[in-house]
């Protein structure tokens, strides 16, 4: 069953179902921080920012149930911009209705517009719903670039300067 959702280009207009959705997110990870407050600010800044664009679906009345935060990038590998989904949640009560599957389709398409070569996430492997859902859409773990092997993605998190 499909629940029914226009998608769209997120604007300042749609800051505060974003700051909503994002803490949902927060919460849903059961981390505490960042505040609802830093979210706002933080998405606020990132809505005027070319190098970033919030994907926003809502349902017919209007309730924002899910979106997708894409990062554009220029790669020297790829000779050409690359895109990456920092974030794609969809909110309880709608999950498994073809909501997330829209967004990110609604993201590539996006992307691809855009002149996007490429458009990469990550999630982790145990969120075999997330994991199967990016996998039917053609997002691969291997990698083509380097003789196969699966891509990771390090991070180690940095003092203030």
């Amino acid at each position: 069953m499909n629940t029914e959702v226009t998608i769209h280009t997120a604007s300042e207009a749609d800051l505060h179902a974003l700051v909503h959705l994002a803490v949902a997110f927060r919460d849903h990870v059961g981390q505490s921080t960042p505040s609802a407050e830093e979210f706002c600010a933080s998405i606020a800044m990132l809505l005027h920012e070319a190098s970033a664009e919030f994907f926003l679906a809502s349902t017919p009345t209007g309730a924002a149930v899910g979106y997708v935060q894409c990062r554009y990038r220029y790669s020297a590998w790829m000779l050409a911009l690359e895109a990456e989904l920092e974030d794609v949640f969809v909110v309880r009560g709608v999950r498994r209705r073809g909501v997330g599957q829209r967004l990110v389709v609604f993201a590539m398409a996006r992307a691809t517009a855009k002149g996007c070569r490429s458009l990469g996430l990550s999630t982790n492997e145990r969120n075999i719903e997330a994991v199967t859902l990016y996998q039917r859409l053609g997002f691969v773990a291997d990698c083509a670039r380097w003789q196969g092997g699966r891509q990771l993605w390090l991070q180690r998190t940095l003092a203030p300067a």
